[in-house]
């Protein structure tokens, strides 16, 4: 398994096309791997600007995991597809995406706290049983929750 996948964030679109025009930034594979769920919508909480990043480690990055497993994950229920951070390397956060069959719940996700959100139409990602938590430590810069630990 890779450690992580690229997606490519232009403000407005969202591609698995990693030499789309944009800010590439890594992902859970498992995201991409399998049979897309169509009709999906994707909450992005990041920005293109490349300089836009916080530190992992930060307590703002820190708590908005912690609350995905609290109660983000719960609350989107039956409709969540897959969320994974977006990674700029082992140490750096660019932001997060959720992917959902239905965006109603998007003014409550957690990571929009880190970042601003932006909702994209999207048929490219793949249905990804949630982490079972409570681990959210990440390994050699793989985006969470994918990676090996």
């Amino acid at each position: 398994m890779k450690p992580f996948a690229y997606v490519v964030f232009d403000g407005r679109r969202l591609s698995a096309d990693p030499h789309a025009d944009g800010r590439r930034l890594r992902i859970d594979p498992r995201c991409l791997e399998g049979e897309p769920v169509t009709g999906a919508v994707a909450h992005v909480c990041a920005l293109p600007d490349r300089d836009a990043a916080l530190r992992y480690d930060e307590p703002e990055v820190q708590q908005a995991r912690r609350n995905a497993l609290e109660w983000w994950i719960p609350l989107l229920g039956e409709r969540l597809v897959c969320l994974s951070t977006f990674a700029i390397d082992a140490s750096l956060c660019g932001g997060a995406v959720t992917v959902a069959t239905d965006g109603s719940l998007f003014e409550n996700d957690p990571f929009a706290r880190l970042f601003p959100g932006t909702v994209v139409a999207t048929d490219e990602f793949c249905q990804v049983p949630p982490p079972p938590g409570p681990t959210i430590e990440r390994y050699t810069g793989a985006p969470w929750p994918g990676g090996r630990f």
